[in-house]
Formats: C-alpha cells, sequence, structure tokens
C-alpha cells in the first residue's frame, strides 16, 4: 500500500486506503470509509460511511454521510472557459482556502462513474448523478433529485426538490427548475436568442422557467425565454416558442395547446400535503 499523507489529515476509525493514494492538505475522513485505489485528495471532508471509487479526484469539497462517489469521476474542477461577464481569474478559481469547500454534496448523494463537477456547485440530499453527467460552476440541485446520464447542467442553473432530469439532456445557463419537475430524455433548452454569434446583433441571453410541477416530453425543444406553467404538459418532440400556461397540454411544432391536464395529471394529494404544496 503506497500513500503520501500530509500531517494535518485525519482519518477515522474502521477506514480502508487503497494503493497510490495521495492525501493532500486539509483532508478529513469520517468513520467506516473506503478510498479506492489512484485518488487524489486536496482539502476534503467526508462523513461517515462513504465509499469513494478508483481514479477519482476530489478537491475542495464537503461530502455528507452515506454517499458514494464511482470510479473516474472529479469533484472539484477548476477550469473556465468560454465568454464570461466579469470572468473570475483563473488563479482565483484555482486556489483553495483551508477550511473553504468550493463543493458542497449532501447526504446519501450517488455520484456514478465518470461525472465532473465543476466549483461552487452544491448537490443536496439524496441526489443521484448519474454516468458522465456534468454539473457546472453555481449550479445547485436540491434534495431528491437526479440527474440522469450524459446531461448537461450548465453554470447558475437551480434546480427543485425531487425533479427527474432525464438522460441526454442539456440545461442552459440560468435556467430555474422548480420543485417536482420531470424533463425526458433528450430535450434541449435555449438561451441565446438573437444567436449573435460572428454578427453585427447584440448576443441576448433569455432564461427559461419552469414552473412547479411540470413535465417535458422525451425529445422537446424550449426555446430561449420561455415559462412552461405549473403542471403544465409538454408533448414529446414539441418545439416550445411561446409562455405554457399552466395546467395546459402543448404539442407540436411549434407548440401548441390541445386541451387542458385532467385532475388525475395533477400532483399527488399525498405528495402537496407532505411539501405543503
Amino acid at each position: 500500500m503506497i500513500r503520501k499523507t500530509n500531517s494535518d489529515s485525519i482519518l477515522g476509525t474502521n477506514c480502508r486506503v487503497s494503493e497510490n493514494v495521495i492525501f493532500g492538505t486539509n483532508v478529513k475522513i469520517g468513520n467506516n470509509c473506503e478510498i479506492g485505489r489512484n485518488t487524489i485528495l486536496e482539502s476534503v471532508l467526508i462523513g461517515d460511511n462513504c465509499r469513494i471509487g478508483d481514479n477519482v479526484i476530489l478537491r475542495s469539497v464537503s461530502i455528507g454521510d452515506n454517499c458514494r462517489v464511482e470510479d473516474n469521476s472529479l469533484i472539484g474542477y477548476g477550469t473556465i472557459t468560454g465568454h464570461y461577464k466579469a470572468q473570475e481569474s483563473q488563479k482565483d478559481k484555482e486556489h483553495v482556502k483551508i477550511d473553504e469547500y468550493k463543493i458542497t454534496l449532501g447526504k446519501n448523494v450517488l455520484i456514478r462513474t465518470g461525472v465532473t463537477i465543476y466549483f461552487e456547485a452544491t448537490i443536496g440530499n439524496n441526489c443521484w448523478i448519474n454516468h458522465n453527467a456534468i454539473v457546472r460552476e453555481k449550479a445547485r440541485i436540491d434534495d431528491d433529485t437526479s440527474i440522469g446520464s450524459n446531461t448537461i447542467i450548465e453554470n447558475n442553473v437551480l434546480i427543485g426538490k425531487r425533479c427527474v432530469i432525464h438522460n441526454h439532456t442539456q440545461v442552459c445557463d440560468g435556467t430555474i427548475i422548480e420543485s417536482y419537475v420531470f424533463v425526458g430524455p433528450n430535450v434541449t433548452f435555449t438561451n441565446n436568442s438573437p444567436i449573435g454569434h460572428l454578427r453585427d446583433v447584440p448576443d441576448t441571453i433569455q432564461l427559461t422557467n419552469l414552473r412547479l410541477g411540470c413535465a417535458i416530453g422525451a425529445g422537446a425543444t424550449i426555446c430561449p425565454g420561455i415559462e412552461i406553467g405549473q403542471e403544465a404538459i409538454v408533448a414529446a418532440g414539441a418545439v416550445v416558442t411561446k409562455d405554457v400556461l399552466p395546467r395546459t397540454i402543448v404539442v407540436g411544432n411549434p407548440a401548441r395547446k390541445i386541451k387542458d391536464v385532467d385532475a388525475q395529471s395533477f400532483i399527488k394529494k399525498e405528495i402537496r400535503e407532505q411539501y405543503g404544496i
């Protein structure tokens, strides 16, 4: 067993550390944890009963109890690319201060293989982030939410409680998804209208809002600046170019209303009572 350990690292009882694990500064690991091979830990707080897989990099992250981070995941990516207003310097983004964790994972979180999570992201309790997903900087995902495989959550996205975002979906910068929302596979969000790339028109970002309990079918496209109303339903393959009223069903390209949502398709009564909605 080969380890490089700094003197300020704290390792709890009944822990198992595999080969070639590198301990950087400020590493604190709780009880009954397992750390896989070839893992790098730098400024990390890990709760009790956690499992960290092989070839994982954890940098400036606080991890709650009973979490699992599977193989080949990177939690703590600090490189920012692209064009951003008031962009912070790369040096500032890479700097890690003692006891200042730039990423928070709640309790009972499952991070599947190949996931990348950027600095300043927050993941709530009981969340699943599935294979090869990317969660960008300043994104926040609340409790009991699942993010599908190969899905991209861009920067400044807010996702509420108990949402399901399915596989191969892109959620654009600044999108707000309220609680209890369903987003099917291969859904595309857009936020740039008009398209200003290499053109003499302003490059305007228009944000999208998905209100409580709405549902988006597979393969739908949501155009910039759209609001999907509470408990509305967007059919599979629809192209949404205008706001969708609460509790209505829209289909087609461009999406149009066909009827109202019937009462059986509202959020269940027990869920409403449990969460006070």
